[in-house]
C-alpha cells in the first residue's frame, strides 16, 4: 500500500530535470541581462536630456550589461553543446 517514491528516484527524477533546468536558468540570466542593458540605455537618455554629465557612466554600465549577456549565451550554449 505504499506508493511513495524513494529517495533514489526523487534524485533520479531531479537529475533527468537538469538539463531543462538549466537552459531555463541561461535564458532568464540572458533576459535579465538584457532588461539592465535598456535601462542603463534609458537612465543614458536621461542623464543627455537633462545634460548632468553622468552619461558615461551609463554607457559604461550598458557595455558591461551587453558583455555579461553575450558571455552568459555563449557559456550557457557551449555547457550544452559539451553535455548533449
Amino acid at each position: 500500500m505504499n506508493n511513495g517514491q524513494g529517495v533514489a528516484d526523487v534524485l533520479n527524477g531531479l537529475i533527468r530535470m537538469m538539463p531543462d533546468l538549466a537552459w531555463l536558468i541561461v535564458v532568464l540570466t540572458a533576459a535579465f541581462g538584457m532588461f539592465l542593458t535598456g535601462y542603463a540605455m534609458m537612465r543614458l537618455y536621461q542623464a543627455n536630456d537633462s545634460a548632468d554629465g553622468t552619461g558615461v557612466n551609463w554607457v559604461v554600465a550598458a557595455v558591461i550589461g551587453s558583455t555579461l549577456t553575450c558571455c552568459t549565451v555563449v557559456i550557457g550554449s557551449l555547457s550544452f553543446h559539451y553535455t548533449g
